[in-house]
């Protein structure tokens, strides 16, 4: 055999073996590309969050990741040395993209200021509505279907409904009226909002929504409206929930003080009754968190009390 047709074969072997890693890796490439939420025993997907909150969701349903985000807050003992990129309402893409995430889950509170960006680095994106009850449940369920953790997250939802699912004994008749606090104003927290939506989950009726019933020009505004005691006393809640947000113990003073100032409150029946409670702030604040069925709790031994 000459030696011209000796090199001829090896140069077509090589080539076939070349073309045939070629689609080797080309099929390996497509399988992870592909493989959205597959075992972890194989290329499981790499996922970031980019909210504190959700993260403790994701590690109640063992799922690992390669960013978190960067809080002071705390995140799940496994997240803390897992690589930071950015804050919650504005994540670093070049951290995000670095850390090879393939996937971002983040609040649908900041979905605006993050989709775009994403969309432009080629990330998949998943947001959770923690708004309310109902929605952050419901984004659960839709999360174990995306990543392949069903299982997990119809656990974690149970869990979640179980408090509703045992309660018993606490009339539907019940008047709320929720008072949220800050360090500057006050205002009443409509089913509409996080806490307005476990009061209710449990079926009870909520005073801003029947205020804003009998007052057409009266708006809410963020799930929140204008605290007015004059339509308070006309329609007399059973029941007053407080919490405060940002700085909790000025907001607690502010509530204290609306209290102390105006002896007008005092004929209020829930006062009357001493039907009045103030929320703990690790359980309730102004979106859904891991503790909603702590938080449901409470309000059942509060209004079986």
């Amino acid at each position: 055999m000459s030696f011209k047709k000796v090199s001829s074969i090896i140069l077509t072997v090589f080539l076939l073996v070349g073309c045939s890693s070629t689609e080797q890796t080309y099929k390996d490439n497509v399988t992870t590309s592909s493989n959205v939420g597959v075992n972890e025993e194989q290329n499981e997907i790499k996922i970031s969050v980019a909210s504190v909150s959700i993260s403790h969701v994701l590690s109640e349903m063992n799922q690992k990741i390669v960013g978190r985000p960067t809080t002071k807050l705390e995140l799940p003992n496994e997240y803390v040395d897992i690589p930071e990129i950015g804050s919650s309402f504005s994540p670093d893409f070049e951290k995000v993209l670095s850390v090879g995430t393939e996937l971002l889950i983040g609040d649908y509170l900041f979905k605006d200021k993050i989709e775009d960006s994403a969309k432009q680095y080629g990330i998949d994106t998943f947001y959770i509505d923690t708004s309310t009850y109902d929605k952050f449940l419901h984004d659960i369920e839709e999360l174990g279907k995306k990543i392949n953790k069903e299982e997990q997250a119809n656990k974690l939802v149970q869990r979640f409904r179980e408090p509703i699912n045992n309660l018993s004994g606490v009339s539907e008749d019940l008047k709320v009226a929720i008072i949220f606090g800050t360090s500057e104003s006050n205002m009443l927290a409509t089913e509409d909002s996080y806490v307005g939506s476990l009061v209710k989950a449990l079926g009870l009726k909520n005073i801003a929504n029947e205020i804003m019933e009998s007052n057409s020009d009266m708006q809410a505004v963020n799930n929140y409206v204008n605290l007015n005691l004059e339509q308070l006393l006309v329609n007399q809640p059973d029941v007053i929930l407080t919490f405060g947000h940002g700085n909790i113990e000025e907001a607690n003073k502010s509530l204290e003080k609306l209290f102390e100032e105006n002896p007008a409150w005092r004929n209020l029946d829930a006062i009357k009754n001493n039907k009045i409670y103030n929320l703990d702030s690790n359980l309730f604040g102004t979106s859904a968190n891991i503790y909603i069925d702590q938080a449901l709790t409470k309000l059942g031994e509060i209004f079986n009390g």
